[in-house]
């Protein structure tokens, strides 16, 4: 079945490679995006993550890494220090960097304009934060990501006007930097995912010359697509990934939790809770939002027309559309894009799962057939994170909504362990070519930056 690759990754059971090549992650979060690099056979020595929930679940789960809380751009010193002491020395093979998307996210309206950049969300530049880390350890390749926007954010940086890549690589003269935007769905991921990509090898890297000569990227090569050619596979959509895993049913009223799977749980909207009017009105398997509701939860009377707030039959208020008490003591609809209250579509992946998963209003987030948004595991599981990963600390310590934003803020794991085979390969002078994306064919390159980028 198209779906056996990924089923067999989330059911997995070692945990460790054979290998152990020395690696950082800045901006850790929890360590999901980390797990597939380390999975490929990447031994992470230190993990630096500035929100302590977040690291103390990774530390749960990375036992054997220098966990460092707070702010790189005040730990620098001391990630340094620690990484030498306890990798003995070593040469880092690899250094991670996955920052904070909400600054350039597009449901951010804070995150500054390209016409403004002296008002860009000081998250824009965090990538930057690590250019002397870099400088220190000298890591044989850098590998950053970010949501799409990253690779056009201008910022002001050090006294110039630049996008953030320009200014990345004009800070690492040794390095040539590749860019692009990589879509998760393209590797048999059953969910939409743009994110950026930088991928930074020093220039006194064998393998570089080939790369470029062979115009060559240094990610996966995608393998499945929404429209199937002969050598990629159709994308996977979300009933199809739903049948195969067999979750068992829940409703936001009925029934919130399964007892017997921790993380498979939604919020619960009781009796009187007009959320769940909202969502129980949306027709199953329709794709369509909850401003659609067209049936009058009073009078029953159906075809009510779009965008208004009041029956236009009976004149009760309709309870079951995304509505807000005016000050003036009225009703009016939520302003809000296409995509909030909506529920996901079965015939196509899974919408990016985010930070706020577990909030209807959210894009896309709810579930296609039930009455519910997607519990934790149901994002968990999209995000491709094995299910041997230790939630324990946040359960026991009742931080629910921690489980749901470390999930949303992370690169799939399936995808980082296939990019880790890959940069495994190149950092021993082998070139598989045959596995990685192509400029010019798989339409992921960004060329537009500087010299080093695609040069």
């Amino acid at each position: 079945m198209n779906t056996d690759h990924l089923f067999q990754f989330l059911h997995r059971r070692n945990r460790r490679a054979f290998r152990s090549i020395p690696a950082i992650s800045l901006f850790s979060g929890a360590g999901l995006s980390d797990l597939g690099y380390e999975l490929a056979g990447f031994e992470f020595i230190v993990q630096c993550e500035l929100d302590q929930r977040l690291a103390e679940i990774g530390k749960r789960n990375f036992s054997s890494s220098q966990w460092i809380v707070g702010d790189i751009k005040e730990k620098h010193t001391q990630i340094v220090k620690t990484f030498r002491t306890h990798s003995h020395n070593k040469q880092l093979e690899l250094l991670s960097l996955t920052p904070p998307c909400q600054g350039m996210s597009s449901s951010n309206p804070g995150r500054g304009k390209i016409s403004a950049p002296e008002q860009s969300d000081q998250r824009n530049t965090l990538i930057l934060e690590a250019v002397p880390i870099i400088k220190a350890l000298k890591p044989r390749i850098v590998i950053a990501e970010n949501v799409a926007p990253l690779l056009n954010r201008v910022v002001k940086w050090q006294g110039q006007i630049q996008t953030v890549v320009h200014a990345f690589a004009d800070s690492l003269a040794s390095y040539h930097i590749f860019a692009g935007v990589v879509e998760m769905a393209d590797y048999g991921i059953p969910q939409k995912r743009k994110r950026s990509i930088l991928v930074a090898i020093r220039e006194d890297e064998s393998v570089l010359t080939r790369l470029k000569n062979k115009t060559l990227l240094p990610w996966p090569r995608p393998t499945h697509s929404e429209y199937p050619t002969r050598e990629k596979k159709q994308w996977i959509n979300v009933r199809e990934w739903f049948e195969k895993m067999k979750y068992p049913s829940l409703d936001a009223r009925t029934n919130p939790r399964d007892p017997n799977l921790p993380l498979h749980f939604v919020p619960n909207y009781p009796e009187g809770d007009r959320r769940y009017s909202l969502l129980s009105n949306i027709p199953p398997d329709s794709g369509r939002n909850a401003y659609a509701n067209d049936t009058c939860p009073t009078c029953k009377k159906n075809s009510i027309p779009f965008h208004i707030s009041y029956c236009p039959h009976c004149g009760e208020v309709l309870f079951n559309r995304p509505i807000t008490l005016k000050r003036n003591r009225e009703w009016r609809l939520i302003k809000g894009f296409s995509s909030s209250y909506r529920r996901m579509a079965s015939d196509q992946p899974a919408s990016t799962v985010t930070t706020n998963s577990s909030h209807l209003g959210s894009d896309n987030k709810i579930h296609p057939w039930e009455h519910r948004v997607l519990s934790a595991l149901e994002c968990a599981d999209l995000q491709t994170i094995p299910r041997f990963y230790d939630w324990t600390w946040a359960l026991e310590t009742r931080h629910f909504y921690i489980i749901r934003k470390a999930t949303g803020e992370a690169l799939p794991p399936f995808f980082t362990f296939l990019h880790g085979q890959i940069l495994a390969k190149i950092l021993e002078g082998v070139l598989p070519q045959n596995k990685l994306s192509r400029i010019d064919i798989d339409r992921q390159e960004r060329s537009f930056y500087t010299r080093k980028v695609l040069a």
